[in-house]
């Protein structure tokens, strides 16, 4: 998987932590702009007003005009009450007594004399007339300085401190959820590994998230799919294994019943046996001895084989020219057997790396099984196709007009021991020899695949069979 397409957890949790960020945020501005806010304004308001007529009452009632340190102190003992806000007195004559002393103020539009705008503005909270009779001393004034109200109150001093109560109340919300749907997909794990070790390999857990623990998840369930299929492979040998053991035993049986029968009619002194039945029984025991020779050494050959432990001595290898070398060998069989063989691959070169020896086996395993079940009076042709732009293979057919096998056995056929119950018995009948060991088509099958080379069987048209082998060609450009 492409590393910019990975998914990460770290995202996934810095997005729900930024998320909780924002909403603890808004939060905050919504309980400051609808609760807090008023509230305080209110609070603020009340207190201002109680304080500037206070302070509006005691300039009014003192006895003469106060100026100085008596209207400043004044000013300083009202001030607790509306901190932060703070009091000034604008006298008639267009002084100005601020509590704190020396705080400047503007007008109350918040402009200060430069005309730069500051960027809190001032409030008035209350206003109070100070007047003696009908003689005007001059107005107290509460004011204080404000954000502005775009802010929604999340940055002022007092507001903010509610920012972490709030945030670690999200945050802690979503990270239960958070951790919450992580131990659900932790939880998926930890079965399927309970699962597995009680050995039900069909559990999956089909996480597709691509994070870290979907890569996981998903690597876990390829092993329990490999594990199912290593299983199934394992189960599959043992069913070979005892198939092979209970065919071996069955095809050992064969030759040595015989064998023992007529080792015992020869040691009978109660049988009597004239020469010539002598002479028949001791052939007999010839002919088994050399059938079972025959499947002992075809089973040590595929054991072999299927083993690895026959090392192919491979070279480059004129095709064409060994089987047309072998089938000059066996024609004198053939015709023996009232059967006739021809070759079709021309005396074009057909080039691959092989074992000769192996390929020459391969070529009489396939023409000794034609002639145990052709009956006489047949034909045999051997076709050589080579390797062109679209295929770059060698095709070695060898067809007959036998009476071949139905379609449903041909999956069989280049299994161990198997001989199709109608050919068996159509070359019986037919006189052919049946002194095969069962195991010649296995043993072409496995020497061709060790080459790298596929091999079939199809039926052919109106009868007989065709056994194809194609054989990678060899490049001698």
């Amino acid at each position: 998987m492409p590393f910019a397409r990975r998914r990460s957890l770290f995202w996934t949790i810095a997005a729900t932590f930024l998320l909780t960020a924002i909403v603890g945020t808004l939060l905050q501005a919504l309980v400051v702009a609808a609760v807090l806010r008023p509230v305080e304004d209110r609070d603020a308001r009340s207190r201002a007003e109680l304080t500037a007529t206070a302070v509006a009452t005691a300039l009014a009632s003192a006895p003469g005009r106060l100026r100085g340190a008596e209207l400043d102190s004044l000013l300083a003992r009202h001030r607790a009450s509306v901190r932060p806000a703070w009091i000034y007195f604008r006298a008639s004559d267009g002084t100005v007594v601020t509590s704190p002393p020396g705080r400047s103020f503007g007008p109350p539009s918040g402009l200060p004399p430069g005309g730069r705008r500051e960027p809190r503005r001032l409030e008035v909270l209350a206003r109070r007339t100070v007047a003696r009779g009908t003689d005007v001393l001059g107005e107290v004034q509460v004011v204080r300085r404000t954000w502005p109200r775009g802010a929604l109150g999340v940055f002022e001093p007092g507001a903010s401190l509610l920012l972490i109560p709030i945030a670690m109340l999200v945050s802690a919300f979503a990270g239960l959820i958070l951790i919450r749907l992580l131990m659900r997909r932790l939880r998926a794990v930890e079965l399927l590994a309970t699962r597995v070790a009680e050995g039900d390999l069909s559990v999956r857990i089909g996480d597709r998230s691509g994070d870290e623990i979907g890569r996981l998840t998903e690597q876990l369930d390829r092993m329990t799919e490999r594990l199912a299929a290593n299983r199934e492979q394992l189960n599959e040998n043992e069913r070979g294994r005892r198939q092979l053991f209970a065919d071996i035993t069955h095809e050992l049986a064969t030759p040595l019943t015989s064998i023992r029968g007529y080792a015992e009619t020869l040691l009978d002194p109660l049988v009597p046996v004239t020469p010539e039945e002598r002479t028949q029984y001791v052939q007999g025991l010839l002919e088994e001895s050399r059938r079972m020779d025959l499947l002992i050494r075809d089973l040590f050959e595929l054991a072999r084989l299927e083993a690895g432990a026959s090392q192919l001595t491979k070279e480059p290898l004129d095709w064409s020219a060994l089987c047309r070398n072998t089938i000059e060998r066996f024609d004198p069989r053939f015709r023996k057997a009232g059967l006739t063989i021809s070759w079709n691959g021309g005396d074009r070169e057909a080039w691959i790396e092989a074992d000769g020896r192996r390929m020459e086996q391969v070529l009489e395993n396939l023409l000794v099984n034609a002639l145990r079940y052709v009956p006489r009076g047949g034909h045999v042709d051997v076709v050589l196709r080579g390797a062109t732009e679209e295929a770059r293979t060698h095709a070695l057919s060898v067809g007959d007009d036998g009476p071949g096998i139905p379609p449903e056995e041909l999956p069989l056929l280049f299994g161990r021991f198997y001989r199709g119950a109608a050919s068996s018995r159509r070359a019986s009948e037919a006189g052919g020899d049946m002194g095969g060991s069962g195991l010649g088509l296995a043993i072409v099958r496995e020497i061709v695949e060790r080459h790298g080379g596929t091999v079939r069987a199809e039926s052919r048209s109106p009868r007989g069979l065709a056994i194809t082998i194609e054989i990678p060609a060899l490049d001698r450009r």
